[in-house]
């Protein structure tokens, strides 16, 4: 069972950690070379596919790294600080998501007004909390992959 855990840690940690900093780095600047309505369009179709997905395995992600670490026998080993780390990534990423990004991605599905500079200024908040999230999965997954092949 303790196998299947770390198996299922490491794949959804990993796919998150792909289709986030995929997400940030490839797709969010294509979208920001468009018209400002179209971004807006692109924005609330993402919002149907992400937005769907993500509340889900974001908290998934997190509870199978809290449990993961809360199974490891050697609380004092490198793994079980490795993964104690990881779970402090992802409560930061989590806070950072709920309080800077869900209220804009709220306010993208509802949007019918022009674009203007406060929108501007609030997506430019959140494309800087999209790449802290982007940032910090990738590191949870090479932390997650360190702990689990080096020790």
């Amino acid at each position: 069972m303790y196998e299947l855990l770390k198996i299922s840690t490491l794949i959804v940690a990993g796919w998150l950690a792909g289709a986030e900093s995929g997400s940030w780095s490839c797709v969010h600047p294509v979208i920001a070379k468009l018209d400002p309505d179209n971004q807006i369009l692109f924005q609330k179709g993402l919002l149907k596919t992400f937005g769907r997905i993500m509340p889900v395995l974001m908290p998934l992600n997190f509870m199978l790294v809290i449990l993961l670490a809360s199974f490891t026998e050697d609380k004092t080993s490198m793994i079980f600080y490795l993964r104690l780390i990881a779970v402090i990534l992802l409560a930061t990423m989590i806070f950072t998501t709920v309080v800077f990004n869900v209220p804009v991605n709220i306010q993208t599905g509802k949007w019918n007004d022009e674009y203007n500079e406060k929108w501007k200024k609030k997506r430019k908040i959140w494309q800087i909390f999209q790449g802290y999230r982007s940032i910090i999965l990738f590191i949870v997954f090479v932390v997650l992959v360190v702990a689990q092949i080096r020790y």
